[in-house]
């Protein structure tokens, strides 16, 4: 369990909070990081985000989404920006920056087909990039992996593609949410416009 800083600075600090009217003691429902799914697979993200994307844009001048969007084109080329959104789940802001990025750096190519459709491809300098990279990403995961035996890498694999599958639920929940606080705060609008406030 993470305890921040030394115990008797800690102690110290936390008696000037006090004198300050600051929250020191600890609600009786909190997050357990340990025991928590989503700060767990967080924490995780980041160091696989992190490591990555600076050992990719130190080796070809690439960042983490640009690697995801090459690694997309190796398995679907001809895939148009829309495609590799849905593939990757990624933003549509941020995958545009990125291809952009590849293009630039001519990584990848982009032909225009019918009814406006501009479809991707790796060029052979991409092609040479993704097989690079590819080969720190194998070995990233066999990394990642090293603490667990081939059933647990299956079981974990296959949990988080069910995981995945409640994207959908996950997204209704938070559209619930946000049109409770929009309802809420239109609600106060009318209340203050109609008391003339």
């Amino acid at each position: 369990m993470f305890t921040p800083g030394e115990p008797r600075a800690r102690e110290s600090i936390l008696e000037k909070a006090r004198a300050q009217g600051l929250v020191t003691a600890t609600p009786t429902d909190t997050i357990v990081r340990d025991e928590y799914t989503p700060a767990l697979i967080h924490l995780v993200s980041n160091i696989l985000v992190w490591g990555g994307s600076r050992i990719f844009h130190h080796l070809h001048g690439v960042g983490m989404n640009e690697w995801r969007i090459l690694s997309a084109l190796a398995n679907y080329p001809g895939a148009t920006a829309r495609d590799v959104i849905e593939v990757l789940g990624m933003n549509k802001s941020i995958a545009s920056r990125s291809v952009n990025r590849l293009l630039e750096l001519e990584l990848v190519a982009q032909l225009n087909g019918s009814r406006g459709s501009r479809h991707l491809f790796l060029t052979d300098e991409g092609a040479h990039v993704h097989e690079d990279l590819l080969r720190v990403a194998l070995q990233r995961d066999k990394i990642l992996h090293s603490n667990l035996s081939a059933d647990e890498v299956t079981t974990l694999n296959t949990l988080l593609v069910r995981l995945l599958d409640s994207a959908d639920a996950l997204q209704e929940f938070e559209q619930g949410l946000l049109r409770d606080v929009a309802h809420a705060s239109r609600t106060t609008t009318s209340s203050k416009a109609a008391r003339g406030t």
